[in-house]
């Protein structure tokens, strides 16, 4: 394309040009006029389109130059439209016929812009050609082919119409205005159920409309119409879906005859049968006249639109050949034995081919002509198209047989009741629901006496009013049914609707389903939902019982640190009073007989006073325990004198010891004390007298006894319990009796930490206790300790140590204690048993000492010291003195000498107060020991 002088404004001209030619399509060629200067421009294509030689697309041409091969018919009016574009400006566009090198006239249309400068003078002019020859022919063959379409419609016999996929009247011919009775304008655009009075008729016409779109499929079929004028008709519609070009299904066409008189002469048909046994015959689709003579058959317009053979003459051999094969020869048998024969009439199904290769399933009838000799001269019948119904035939088997299997997995019964004849009938699995065989003839009775009576009325009533014309409410109910030979009773849920005609329900169908599990598992589920809330009520009671039992915990541990506090500070005061006592007591001698009564007064209510702190650190478990391998029966054998002589001679002790009794580990003293603490509160609670068992017993919890043992966990213990004849406990006292100075004993009577000790001492011991009390009828203490799962032999008794309380030995001490009185005392006592005696007050003092004097036999050390503690000392003078004895004296045990309450292994240690005995005998037993001091990894 040869393009304007390089200019920008030029360049910009022809690049629109260009894409206005990509734009439009099918372009031939492109021009740029130079309109001032009258310079056209024009490519090789474009001069060709017009007729004129390539060569001149290298010149500049004059308007007049192109159009000489403008059809003079055209020339004229593109004339007027470029002078009319030159003028005005804007988009151009024109169609004209030029003459190619052909010779012939091609039809071109010239789209482009005139561009006008700043005075409205035309000053450029591009475009482009574009070839419309074919677009015009097409758009004629169109509107040919609509034209012919709409003779053909209205030239029509009977009814033609189409619809879309909504049920909408497209079009319709004139037949069709005829039978509705209404202009187009009033009917098209609108549906059977606004143009036919009965709206179950429409429903049934507009269902069939939707049943043949939506499988594809071609039906004839008869259609009762009741229309609002009050006429009543009979159409015989031959309906097929309307496709679009690419075969999708987008409404529906149909062809239909009013055969409503033929219905009303049905009644005269013997009389007029061989009248119109031909023409209802020749009413189906395809039909065809056989001429004999020469085999010329004749065939309506069903042949192309039915099975797509565009010829409307054949002869009888080409029929033949479109047979199928292996229906061809029998046809032939046939249609020969009638025409050779006398017979007249004729009919026979097979295959016929389509035009497109496929087969249609065709039913064929004719009857013969003959002359009076009887001579066949001609044969007229009709083929029908059976596909349509082969197909809704094979679709309604497969439906049949979907719905046996459906209803067969769903364990469905079915039930049909034809309310005009009075006939039920139920399949076996129906028939069961009622407890009837399944060989067994049923009846409506059978239905209604089967009935549970307390479901009979209200079923019976649901049925009436499903059947009623003007409710037609739905048919959904549960009954229970009362078997006939069985005498069972079920629960059956059934679903149904009626069938009306004419205003009157003529017949029930439905389903039936055997729920009587179903009803049992809602039974049972409602029995499950009502033991669940139950089980909420006791668990909500439950978790408020463990979280009472929870604050009881934190209250009872908030008093058992403060009762550790105490009692520590009571000791160290307690060592101060009961140690100088006895020095005191050792000084005087018998010398003055009223001093030593006052001591032994003072000695006295001072030990008593250590037993209270003994029992507040037993209850705060803070005291050192010291656990063995223990077995109780021995540990319970061997207190029994204690115990007799502690209950007196009005209570009547009873042991009872288990056979094969397991062994546990704990401190064989702590428990005794437990064990004698228990008989003395049983003893007080029986001021009358009465009996006292005292049982041991191996006990093993698992998950089922947890709730048994009032929540102990699962495991091995060794059971201990202690039972009472006595007044017992009202519940509020049971749930205070661990607490701590808690008592109902009068006051001066009791301190109240009887029972918080035994609750400690277990506590610290990992085992549990559980209290049973009755008021009236006596309390029962039980302590599980834990199984010692080790084998261990009976250990021998430990061997009583006397210490002299002088001249225990030479050895040198250093006693380290930050209470300057009770580190007074020490040195005192120790002294008065002649050791040699230095004492620090702290652990950096402690330490010069012992690198000053390394013959420093034993180091007698407080563990609760501000800075460095008792046990860190011992640590750091171990490490320079390896053989160095460590002793240990403590208030309680809340350092680093224990472990889970328990001594750490070859720990030594007293606690405070401590009688100068107390302190001798230990002092010895240390220096005389040959184990291994505590290492520094054992703190």
């Amino acid at each position: 394309m040869n393009q304007p002088p390089a200019s920008l404004p030029q360049a910009a001209h022809a690049t629109e040009s260009v894409n206005m030619a990509l734009a439009a399509g099918a372009i031939v060629g492109t021009w740029f006029w130079d309109v001032p200067r009258d310079q056209l421009t024009v490519d090789e294509a474009l001069a060709r389109a017009f007729g004129l030689d390539p060569a001149l697309a290298q010149r500049k041409l004059q308007l007049h130059d192109v159009l000489g091969t403008v059809h003079p018919d055209d020339l004229p009016g593109l004339v007027a439209a470029i002078e009319h574009a030159v003028r005005h400006g804007g988009r151009f566009a024109h169609q004209y016929r030029t003459q190619g090198p052909d010779g012939r006239y091609h039809w071109l249309e010239s789209i482009g812009r005139v561009d006008l400068d700043e005075h409205g003078r035309a000053k450029s002019f591009p475009g482009v050609l574009i070839d419309i020859d074919e677009r015009l022919r097409v758009q004629a063959e169109r509107d040919q082919a609509q034209a012919l379409l709409r003779s053909f419609v209205e030239a029509a016999p009977g009814v033609m119409y189409a619809k879309d996929r909504q049920g909408r009247l497209l079009i319709g011919n004139s037949g069709t205005t005829e039978l509705i009775g209404r202009t187009p304008a009033e009917y098209v655009g609108r549906t059977d159920a606004e143009l036919l009075a009965d709206p179950a008729q429409a429903a049934a016409v507009m269902a069939t409309d939707e049943r043949i779109m939506a499988s594809g499929q071609g039906e004839q079929l008869e259609e009762e119409i009741n229309f609002s004028d009050g006429r009543r008709a009979w159409w015989l519609s031959t309906k097929a879906p309307l496709r679009n070009g690419n075969g999708e299904v987008i409404g529906l066409v149909g062809t239909s005859l009013d055969i409503t008189d033929r219905k009303s002469a049905e009644a005269d048909r013997l009389d007029l049968e061989e009248r119109y046994r031909l023409a209802a015959q020749a009413t189906n689709d395809a039909v065809w006249d056989w001429r004999m003579v020469d085999g010329h058959v004749v065939w309506n317009e069903a042949l192309s639109s039915l099975f797509g053979h565009p010829m409307m003459e054949t002869s009888a051999q080409w029929w033949l050949d479109h047979i199928h094969p292996e229906d061809r020869d029998r046809i032939d048998r046939n249609i020969h034995a009638v025409i050779d024969g006398d017979g007249t009439t004729w009919n026979g199904e097979y295959r016929f081919r389509r035009a497109d290769g496929s087969y249609a399933a065709v039913l064929d009838r004719g009857a013969v002509l003959r002359d009076a000799d009887g001579r066949p001269l001609r044969m007229i019948g009709a083929m029908l198209d059976l596909s349509g119904r082969k197909a809704a035939e094979a679709a309604l088997a497969e439906g049949e047989e979907r719905l046996r299997l459906a209803t067969e997995a769903g364990e469905l019964g079915l039930w049909d009741l034809d309310l005009v004849q009075n006939i039920l009938l139920w399949p076996a699995r129906t028939k069961a629901m009622f407890g009837i065989s399944s060989d067994a003839e049923v009846t409506f009775d059978d239905f209604r006496t089967g009935l549970h009576p307390d479901d009979r009325a209200a079923t019976l009533a649901a049925l009436e009013a499903s059947a009623d014309p003007q409710r037609r409410a739905s048919y959904d109910v549960e009954y229970r049914t009362v078997g006939k030979e069985d005498g069972i009773v079920r629960w059956v849920a059934a679903k149904g609707r009626g069938i009306f005609e004419a205003g009157r329900c003529v017949r029930m169908l439905g389903v039936a389903i055997d729920i009587t599990a179903r009803k049992a598992a809602d039974a049972r589920l409602r029995e499950l939902n009502e033991q669940l809330e139950a089980r909420v009520r006791a668990e909500v009671a439950e978790r408020m019982r463990v979280e009472d039992a929870l604050r009881q915990s934190r209250k009872m541990e908030a008093v058992g640190q403060l009762s550790g506090g105490i009692a520590h500070d009571f000791n160290n005061m307690l060592a101060t009073v009961i140690g100088p006592l006895d020095l005191l007591a050792l000084r005087i001698g018998d010398s003055d007989a009223r001093a030593v009564r006052y001591i032994e007064m003072a000695l006295d209510g001072a030990q008593r006073a250590a037993q209270l702190t003994q029992r507040l650190l037993a209850f705060s478990r803070q005291q050192p325990l010291q656990p063995v391998a223990l077995d109780v029966n021995h540990l319970v054998a061997g207190m029994t004198d204690l115990l007799v002589h502690s209950l007196g001679s009005s209570v009547i002790l009873e042991t009872v010891l288990g056979g094969g009794q397991w062994w546990t580990h704990a401190d064989a003293n702590q428990l005794e004390n437990v064990i004698l603490n228990l008989a003395v509160n049983a003893r007080d609670a029986m001021p009358g007298g009465g009996r006292l068992q005292l049982q041991t017993s191996n006990c093993q919890i698992d998950l089922a006894d947890v709730a048994e043992h009032g929540g102990i966990p699962t495991g091995d213990y060794v059971r201990i319990a202690v039972t009472d004849t006595g007044s017992g406990m009202p519940a509020d006292v049971m749930a205070r009796a661990f607490d701590p100075f808690f008592t109902t004993k009068p006051v001066g009577q009791g301190t109240g930490l009887g029972l918080s000790q035994v609750y400690g001492f277990v506590q610290q011991s990992n085992g549990h206790v559980r209290l049973q009390s009755t008021p009236g009828a006596g309390t029962t203490v039980v302590i599980y300790l834990p199984r010692l799962l080790a084998e261990v032999d009976a250990l021998p008794a430990a061997a009583t140590v006397a210490a002299p309380l002088s001249g225990g030995g030479a050895e040198q001490i250093l006693v380290v204690d930050d209470d300057a009185a009770v580190r007074a005392f020490s040195v005192d006592a120790l002294s008065e048993l002649g050791y040699q005696v230095l004492s620090a007050d702290g652990a950096a003092s402690a330490l010069h000492l012992l690198q000053a004097h390394p013959n420093i036999a034993l180091l007698f050390t407080d563990v609760v010291m501000p800075g460095v503690n008792g046990r860190q000392l011992a640590d750091q003078a171990l490490a320079r003195h390896p053989h160095l004895k460590v002793l240990f004296a403590t208030g309680n045990s809340r350092n680093a000498l224990v472990d889970d309450g328990v001594l750490d292994a070859n720990v030594q240690l007293i606690g405070k107060p401590f009688t100068i005995g107390e302190l001798a005998t230990r002092v010895r037993a240390v220096l005389s020991s040959s184990g291994h001091p505590p290492s520094q990894q054992a703190s």
